[in-house]
């Protein structure tokens, strides 16, 4: 039976540099991956920046809710749905309807509150058609500035285009292209779109929204808020024309707006 000979000092030695050159060839082989991987890595990155900003570019920086809409009268919303709803109606500045109507409806609402954008949109319709339209009642649409300075600016502007008898149209475009709270998007070019496309002249507007009527008419309407206790928006009331009125209980819808108007009708006697 053969038995191979003990290695010598040389051979271990050559064993020992054998195993330390493959050593550093592994770690060498290692090192070179990771550098490949670590540049891959940011070329990605910032193919992912680059595509995102794209996107970002591509949609206007961020959602239509935060931005509103365009400055462009095009670029509003629902301008077809507010003519087909208000168009035809006496309109007297804060007022909508026939000036002798038995019964008044006021409702106390805020630019930028999103309950009173809903009720706008899926529960005033109905009101203005079963009862505004028909000559029972009229409306006043009283703005609060609570929410915050986008509040005010939105409110002076639009009791400014009620001076032009177009505070209806464009409160209703407003809400219609509602953004979010206090985010800034209440711009000179966002209310230019919603005045254009309300058929206003939007200059006259804006540049009448500092006038001493505006802030008389601001101030009016947060007395008037306090003598009826008003703490929230929307909030809405009902009563014969020149009489008390009597506040819907809850969130206000038409079928409750309805039957007060009924009431308030009987107690004028029409």
């Amino acid at each position: 039976m053969s038995q191979n000979p003990s290695p010598t000092k040389r051979d271990r030695k050559d064993a020992a540099r054998t195993e330390r050159l493959e050593r550093e060839r592994t770690e060498a082989t290692a090192a070179a991956r990771k550098k490949r991987l670590t540049i891959l890595g940011g070329l990605l990155g910032a193919a992912v920046v680059i595509v995102v900003a794209a996107i970002l570019i591509s949609s206007g920086g961020g959602s239509d809710k935060s931005s509103g809409g365009g400055g462009d009268a095009s670029s509003i919303q629902g301008a077809a749905d507010t003519k087909a709803l208000i168009g035809g109606i006496p309109q007297d500045g804060i007022t909508l309807g026939k000036a002798d109507a038995p019964v008044t409806i006021v409702e106390f609402a805020d630019p930028q509150c999103p309950y009173c954008a809903q009720y706008t949109v899926n529960e005033m319709p109905k009101v203005v058609q079963d009862y505004v339209r028909t000559g029972k009642a009229k409306m006043e649409l009283r703005l609060l500035t609570f929410i915050g300075a986008d509040s005010l600016k939105a409110a002076s502007v639009l009791e400014a285009a009620g001076q032009q008898n177009k505070l209806w149209e464009a409160s209703d475009l407003f809400y219609r292209n509602q953004g979010e709270e206090n985010s800034g998007y209440v711009t000179d070019e966002f209310l230019t779109g919603i005045l254009d496309a309300a058929g206003a002249d939007a200059d006259k507007a804006i540049a009448g929204a500092g006038d001493s009527a505006v802030s008389q008419a601001i101030a009016e309407t947060k007395t008037l808020a306090s003598k009826y206790a008003v703490e929230s928006t929307p909030t809405v009331l009902v009563g014969p024309t020149g009489g008390d009125l009597t506040a819907v209980d809850g969130t206000p819808t038409a079928a409750a707006i309805g039957e007060l108007v009924d009431k308030a009708a009987a107690k004028a006697g029409t």
